[in-house]
């Protein structure tokens, strides 16, 4: 399943750069920000009361753009790599053995998507809706508590982004791309009572423009 995504991420982004090249601005970013995680409670209440202890950490990424002449509909293409940690103190049966510890993972993101464009604002802002699909590789579960380190493998899952945002002109070549977005990381291919993963992510992209 994964293997069919990135093939069809890749043909998309071939197609779309392929067509008409000549009348379309590409554009090309680099950035990054933060990922707040909301759910499930296993991940965001402290490591003392059983959790993991997530809560705001950074990601970083790169997004490719097609802006397609005379129509609102931008397609868009993406790799975000987000960063997970928590820390506190484990709570075992024997309260005389409570020991710190840290816990920690990643969640690498590749998305595929079009941003709606509204009317731009008049002094440099071109405001946007986005929806994106999601193919998110977690990574493996790393414990550490008392220098003794247990990991688990992570899955991959299918996922949905929906956000906002807005462009803000520069300069001609340069943009700032600023989203704010709701991620649900694993909608599909889900195991019996696995619960959805959600959380909100904040980018900021400095975005470079090429005819």
């Amino acid at each position: 399943m994964q293997q069919n995504f990135l093939i069809t991420l890749s043909v998309l982004i071939l197609l779309v750069f392929n067509a008409n090249v000549q009348a379309q601005l590409v554009k090309v970013g680099v950035g990054g920000g933060l990922t707040q995680v909301l759910g499930p409670d296993n991940l965001t209440k402290d490591v003392s009361e059983d959790g993991a202890g997530y809560s705001s950490e950074y990601n970083l990424g790169i997004m490719v753009k097609l802006s397609l002449p005379l129509i609102p509909l931008t397609p868009r293409a993406f790799i975000i790599y987000n960063s997970l940690n928590g820390s506190g103190t484990f709570q075992p049966p024997a309260p005389a053995l409570e020991q710190e510890g840290e816990i920690s993972q990643s969640i690498t993101s590749f998305g595929a998507g079009v941003q709606y464009g509204f009317i731009p604002i008049p002094v440099g802002l071109d405001p946007y809706l986005s929806l994106d699909i999601l193919l998110n590789n977690f990574g493996d579960l790393t414990t550490k508590v008392d220098g003794e380190e247990v990991t688990s493998s992570g899955d991959t899952r299918f996922g949905l982004q929906i956000g906002v945002g807005t462009e803000i002109t520069i300069i001609p070549l340069i943009n700032l791309d600023v989203f704010a977005g709701y991620n649900l990381y694993n909608l599909t291919g889900k195991e019996d009572g696995e619960d959805t993963i959600s959380a909100l992510v904040l980018d900021l992209f400095v975005m470079f423009n090429f005819l």
